[in-house]
């Protein structure tokens, strides 16, 4: 214990000369964001690669995962995201208290009526070193690399020159001096964990990320727009309430530019059998009432939430959101039942 001291501070030392130095930017490109932040760990922070069981280290675990929202049914072209993960938790026999994590991220949104697409490929990997006897505090780093790829169909589009007065001419030269209509950019992410699990009905985790830590160029003019640097911090508490029931209350702040959202809430798991039913309620700070229904049985999970929208801009939208849909599932490698919960 002695010894890990130091390497503790480092960490630490680490996360803060990241955010300190490379946060501040001045770019206008935002993120999109899934109100179930918790079931997209590509997202939210690489160092969730291979974060798939709570209890000590679970070796030669794989998780498969995907989510879609629909968003902004109330306008005319509404805002889908897509997004499909993978990663595994890999040791070895001289990592006695170290585990390795790798995984897969792609990621895709289509907005508005010009079709505008963002893709993504990250590939993560995330180092976790326990600190003490059994690994009930271990701390974890990680980090993403990859490209972003966005486009547009500018023929779908409409400009200000294609007015004849009367109608808009879509023969008409647009004027517009594009130098492409698909871009390609390298994107870095880095982020920082920490796991306590203080008994079997209790663990605490809290983490730190850094999103678009090179601002990637991802302009179709030639015009020096870029992707804002974003800073996430999340934190959960995993609680053992009874024999059949679990709470997941948890927070989300994000700052990215200007814009910043704040989401906190917590799901409830009731267990009858090899069958879970997951209910959670979540509230984005001035904007959106998010309700989730679930259901997990064995290794597959399966949640759906609805963006109820409480904003000023109800009057609009009339309360209508975005529906959300997540699915998990865990195996383990050379093992024929069943990997054990989180409580387990």
């Amino acid at each position: 214990m002695k010894k890990s001291g130091p390497l503790i501070k480092f960490i630490f030392f680490c996360l803060f000369v990241l955010v300190i130095i490379v946060f501040p930017t001045d770019s206008i490109s935002q993120d999109i964001h899934f109100s179930q932040f918790y079931n997209s760990p590509g997202t939210l922070n690489p160092a969730l690669t291979g974060d798939i069981s709570y209890r000590e280290f679970d070796e030669n675990l794989f998780r498969v995962g995907g989510n879609f929202k629909n968003q902004g049914a109330a306008i005319s072209a509404p805002y889908r995201t897509y997004s499909v993960f993978a990663d595994a938790s890999v040791g070895t026999q001289r990592m006695k208290r170290g585990q390795m994590g790798f995984g897969l991220l792609l990621y895709n949104d289509k907005a508005g009526d010009g079709s505008l697409q963002n893709s993504s490929v990250m590939l993560s990997f995330a180092y976790t070193q326990g600190f003490n006897r059994f690994n009930t505090f271990r701390a974890t780093l990680g980090f993403s690399v990859g490209f972003i790829n966005r486009n547009v169909d500018v023929t779908k589009l409409v400009f200000d020159n294609q007015w004849d007065g009367v109608v808009f001419d879509p023969d008409l030269s647009n004027g517009e001096n594009f130098a492409s209509n698909s871009v390609f950019a390298f994107n870095f992410n880095f982020g920082g964990l920490i796991t306590y699990k203080i008994n079997r009905s209790l663990i605490l985790k809290a983490g730190a990320a850094l999103s678009h830590i090179n601002k990637p160029h991802i302009s179709f003019y030639d015009a020096d727009n870029r992707i804002n640097q974003k800073f996430i911090v999340h934190a959960n508490v995993n609680i053992k309430a009874g024999d059949n029931l679990l709470i997941y209350p948890g927070v989300m702040y994000s700052v990215q530019a200007s814009a910043s959202e704040l989401i906190f809430g917590s799901n409830f798991t009731l267990t009858k059998r090899d069958v879970q039913l997951i209910l959670g309620i979540w509230y984005r700070l001035n904007r959106d009432f998010v309700p989730l229904a679930g259901l997990k049985y064995h290794r597959y999970q399966l949640t759906i939430s609805y963006d109820v929208n409480a904003s000023p801009l109800r009057a609009t939208s009339n309360y209508q959101g975005g529906i959300e849909i997540s699915l998990i599932m865990v195996f383990q490698k050379n093992y024929k039942g069943i990997p054990c919960s989180d409580f387990e």
